[in-house]
């Protein structure tokens, strides 16, 4: 030991290396463990945000809001997936139909795409839709069916009897035309007072708690989409307007149950029209009485009405029923004969054709009983 007390020298006479202090060490320890401990955990948090957030990219296919204005489209029962594909393209749902067939298919879902009325969005994810169409996360519906030939006022006589939709506001509104927007006759939209002719028979699905006015609004959507593709243009050579057409297709509509029949029926009506000849078509009357079946009387045929085509030559003011595109079809498309007059020859439908009166007559006794 030298002079300075503590201080240890070492065999050379130098300094022994001091012994630190074991509080010390352990500071030492805690303290790399902490900042050890510290960057694990900061690592772990991050990951752990970096594995939520691609969760989350990766489910948003699913759980995000759908963006763009919404879309209401309707899945028919026995729609294939391509139906489906093309309907949701011109809709503005997808961008390619071909795209969500290949992914229905590659998802083993071409039977599990549920029917119903569904609220899509425009330019939706596919593989979104496609999973709303196989849980089925359409609204709960109910449906409509119009036959083809019906009259406003018959059509809310049925909606009565299904009791989903009031008849009385359905033919009150069909008097309204104001209301809503009316479709396209060939190339322009008609100045109508009723909406009579241009209500499209088909069957619709309405959303629980609809009524009239969706009806009536996908109605005359359907006109719109289902003729727009007819020979409008035909009208022009035919001596009428396209708002005529849809008239003579109600009288082909109230008429002829015999398919092949139409464009017979149709020529014995521009014919008498050209020949300035009443129609005689008694179906006129009936729309006139409100009297859809029964015998007609004299008196009835002898009704003072616009719409009577026995007493009133040319055509009924509007339309007298719904006519599906096979009569309107066949009002552009008439046949090529010189008939005049038809009889009903047999309890099937099937009538008999005739340019001359005196064989009509003839017919018309063995007319069978209605």
């Amino acid at each position: 030991m030298d002079g300075k007390q503590g201080r240890r020298t070492g065999p050379g006479g130098g300094l022994r290396p001091r012994r630190q202090d074991p509080w010390a060490r352990w500071v030492t320890r805690l303290v790399v463990v902490g900042i050890f401990v510290v960057f694990v955990v900061g690592a772990f948090y991050g990951i752990n945000k970096g594995v939520s957030w691609y969760r989350d990219q990766s489910a948003s296919v699913t759980t995000e809001a759908p963006h763009g204005a919404p879309v209401k489209v309707t899945i028919t029962p026995g729609m294939t997936a391509a139906e489906i594909g093309r309907l949701l393209e011109e809709e503005g749902v997808i961008s390619s139909s071909a795209e969500f067939v290949d992914l229905v298919r590659s998802r083993g879902s071409e039977d599990s795409l549920r029917p119903g009325i569904y609220q899509f969005y425009k330019d939706q994810k596919v593989v979104e839709v496609i999973e709303w169409l196989e849980e089925g996360k359409g609204s709960p519906s109910f449906k409509v069916t119009i036959p083809e030939g019906l009259a406003v006022a018959q059509v809310g006589a049925l909606l009565d009897e299904q009791g989903k939709i009031s008849g009385e506001t359905y033919v009150k509104l069909a008097s309204q035309p104001d209301k809503f927007k009316v479709p396209k006759v060939g190339d322009s939209v008609p100045e109508v007072k009723t909406l009579e002719g241009l209500l499209f028979p088909s069957t619709y699905y309405l959303i629980e708690g609809e009524g009239a006015v969706e009806l009536i609004g996908a109605q005359l959507s359907a006109f719109q989409t289902k003729t727009a593709s007819l020979p409008w243009k035909n009208a022009t050579s035919l001596g009428v307007s396209a708002y005529q057409i849809v008239t003579i297709a109600s009288l082909i509509e109230k008429e002829v149950s015999v398919p092949e029949e139409r464009p017979l029926v149709a020529a014995v009506i521009y014919n008498r029209l050209r020949s300035d000849m009443s129609l005689g078509i008694d179906a006129t009357v009936r729309y006139a009485l409100g009297k859809w079946t029964g015998p007609l009387t004299d008196a009835d045929l002898a009704v003072a009405s616009p719409y009577n085509t026995r007493v009133v030559k040319g055509l009924p003011p509007t339309p007298i029923a719904s006519p599906g595109v096979d009569a309107l079809n066949a009002a552009l498309n008439p046949a090529d004969v010189d008939y005049l007059y038809y009889v009903l020859k047999d309890t099937a439908g099937h009538h008999f054709f005739t340019a001359s009166y005196e064989e009509f007559l003839e017919a018309k006794k063995n007319q069978p009983q209605q």
